[in-house]
C-alpha cells in the first residue's frame, strides 16, 4: 500500500514528464526493479523510466547533448546556418566508441546541394544498424518525404538520419550502441524503391558522410574531423565548388550533360529557375 501511495504521489508531482523536462539536481540515483529502471528522486518518490534512457552520467552528459535542444516531435533542433558554426575538432571515436556503418549496399546517389545525404540499395527488412553510441532523439513518420525516420543524437555531437524505414525498432530516448538494430529497410515515404537515405548533420548543417567514412572498407577515413564553414555543403564556402563562364550556346541543360550533374541541382545552387536565360560572361555554380 506504501509503495502505491508514494507512486501515487510521484504521478501528482512529475505527471509524464520527459527525460530532458526533469529536474537533474532533484535525483539521487537510477535503480533496476522487477518492473524496469526507476529514478529516485530527493523527496523521496520515484518514477518509471519505461522505455527511456536510464539517467546519463555526468561524463556522458557533462555538456548537456541530451538535454539543451532536445526535442522528439520536429526533425530540426537546432536551426543553424554554416556562418553561426565556431571551427573545432570532432572527435569521431569518442572514449573508444566505435563506427558501424549502418548497412552496406550499392551507392546510387551521393551528397548534392539537392541532396543532403547517401542514399543506399537495399532490400525491404535488411537490418539497419546505428552508427556510433548515442540516444534516440526522433523516430516517427515524417510526411516531408523522409517516411519512418529516425534520428541518433551522439556523444562526439553529431546527429543521424535514417529514412525511408519499413519498421523502426527502438523508441525517442532511447540508448543505443554502435551496431545494435534500429531498424529494417524499406521504401516509406518519398522513395522509389527500397534504400537506406543516410545523413549525417552537425547541428542540424548537413555535411557529405564521405568526408568521415572510408566507405568500401566500411570504417571511419580517421578519428577526427576537423570542422570549419568549408565542411558544409552545399554553401558558398565549398572549396571542391566548379564555377564556370558562359559562353554563345550555353544552356543549362548543356551543362548539366557536359559537368555529369542535372538541371534541377545547377538552379539550386544558383537560385535561378530552369527558364532562366544565361547572358554570356556570367559565372555560375555547375558543380
Amino acid at each position: 500500500m506504501k509503495f502505491f501511495t508514494c507512486f501515487f504521489v510521484l504521478l501528482i508531482t512529475f505527471p509524464f514528464l520527459s527525460f530532458s523536462q526533469r529536474n537533474i539536481d532533484a535525483i539521487v540515483d537510477t535503480v533496476e526493479t522487477p518492473e524496469g529502471p526507476a529514478i529516485l528522486y530527493k523527496n523521496f518518490t520515484w518514477e518509471y523510466l519505461q522505455d527511456e534512457p536510464v539517467m546519463l552520467s555526468q561524463e556522458d552528459d557533462s555538456t548537456g547533448l541530451f538535454t539543451v535542444q532536445w526535442v522528439n516531435d520536429q526533425i530540426f533542433a537546432y536551426r543553424l546556418k554554416p556562418d553561426s558554426i565556431r571551427d573545432t575538432v570532432i572527435n569521431l571515436n569518442n572514449n573508444g566508441r566505435i563506427f558501424t556503418l549502418p548497412v552496406y549496399g550499392k551507392l546510387f546517389r551521393g551528397f548534392m546541394y539537392t541532396h543532403k545525404g547517401l542514399d543506399i540499395k537495399l532490400d525491404k527488412g535488411d537490418t539497419i544498424k546505428a552508427a556510433f553510441d548515442g540516444v534516440v532523439r526522433y523516430a516517427r513518420y515524417n510526411r516531408g518525404g523522409f517516411g519512418n525516420l529516425i534520428i541518433l543524437r551522439h556523444y562526439n555531437g553529431l546527429e543521424t538520419y535514417y529514412a525511408h524505414l519499413s519498421k523502426m525498432l527502438i523508441k525517442v530516448n532511447q540508448v543505443v550502441k554502435s551496431g545494435d538494430p534500429i531498424a529494417l529497410g524499406g521504401s516509406t515515404g518519398r522513395s522509389r524503391g527500397p534504400h537506406l537515405h543516410f545523413e549525417v548533420r552537425y547541428k542540424d548543417i548537413p555535411l557529405d558522410p564521405l568526408r568521415m567514412i572510408d566507405y568500401d572498407n566500411q570504417k571511419l577515413i580517421s578519428n577526427v574531423l576537423p570542422v570549419t564553414k568549408k565542411v558544409f555543403y552545399p554553401n558558398d564556402y565549398d572549396v571542391n565548388a566548379v564555377i564556370v563562364k558562359i559562353k554563345k550556346g550555353d544552356t543549362i541543360g548543356k551543362l548539366a550533360k557536359k559537368y555529369h550533374t542535372s538541371v534541377k541541382e545547377i538552379c539550386a545552387m544558383n537560385k535561378i529557375k530552369p527558364n532562366t536565360t544565361l547572358r554570356i560572361g556570367r559565372s555560375i555554380r555547375v558543380r
